[in-house]
């Protein structure tokens, strides 16, 4: 039986509910939770008293230490749950929606006779992730150094980019391999003043992640970062130059690609290849 509610991360016509809905197929409705906390349980949930209901999520796949090569599929998601395993649904391959949205083939096709030339915007989102390696890898280092540790602060920081969306970006200076490690730093030591069981070190973790990061590494090579970086990240680090294209900031041309998705024609989950598995997976469930 196909999977008829699939739920997911953010809220009424977040970017997560407006993209997922336009990928799965007929009769399968998109229902947001707003933050992933919680979202297993509200999955196992829904699957004990929705009869004739079968329930699924699909969650972000947000930092891990896996730099395995992308393979254009979503990876099945499992917990444990009261000694047994039990499917939940899947989690992205990219780090999150925007991942896909800035991808260059989503970005000719969406925005149509507004799309950018294909070679010049390659380039500068190639250019935002050599930007942003270091950040990247301070990042995933945070990340990874406070997984299933109690009240963790936030693993980004910088001047707040979109006061809708509280996002936060650094200034380019912010970006350098010195500055990010100072500032890992600093959000590691005054967490850890509140905290006994002090971890590994994470600046030895930094410097073990940051040429995964790098020209040539397995999280960059060959247009990984549109995987494993943030796809937020990426989008503002082409702040500077979307004006060039045509869109005045980051969050309108987000908005744009959204859009043309939204109203495009196209069977828009033939796009990428995760898309079209994604939907294939939904149905079969």
């Amino acid at each position: 039986m196909s999977v008829n509610i699939l739920y997911c991360e953010g809220v009424a016509k977040s970017p997560d509910v407006r993209i997922i809905s336009a990928i799965v197929p007929p009769g399968c409705v998109v229902r947001p939770i707003g933050s992933k906390q919680g979202l297993a349980q509200r999955i196992l949930g829904g699957k004990d008293v929705r009869t004739g209901s079968t329930v699924a999520g699909l969650r972000d796949r947000d930092f891990d230490d896996d730099d395995s090569v992308p393979s254009g599929h979503p990876r099945d998601w499992y917990i444990t749950d009261g000694g047994t395993q039990a499917s939940l649904g899947w989690y992205w391959e990219r780090k999150e929606i925007e991942n896909y949205l800035i991808d260059p083939k989503v970005v000719r096709r969406s925005l149509g006779d507004n799309a950018l030339p294909v070679s010049e915007y390659r380039a500068v989102l190639q250019q935002s992730a050599e930007k942003i390696t270091a950040y990247t890898a301070a990042r995933i280092t945070l990340s990874l150094y406070l997984s299933s540790r109690p009240s963790p602060p936030n693993n980004s920081w910088g001047e707040e980019r979109d006061k809708k969306e509280g996002y936060r970006f650094p200034k380019d200076k912010g970006l350098s391999s010195i500055n990010c490690k100072a500032e890992l730093n600093n959000i590691i030591k005054q967490y850890e003043q509140r905290l006994a069981s002090p971890k590994r070190n994470p600046l030895e973790e930094f410097e073990r992640l940051l040429p995964t990061c790098q020209y040539g590494g397995s999280r960059f090579e060959n247009q990984n970062f549109l995987t494993f970086f943030a796809g937020k990240d990426l989008l503002y680090g082409m702040r500077e130059e979307l004006p060039g294209f045509g869109f005045q900031s980051p969050v309108i041309f987000r908005d744009s690609i959204i859009k043309g998705i939204e109203e495009t024609v196209e069977d828009v989950w033939t796009w990428l290849p995760e898309w079209q598995r994604l939907r294939e997976l939904i149905a079969l469930k």
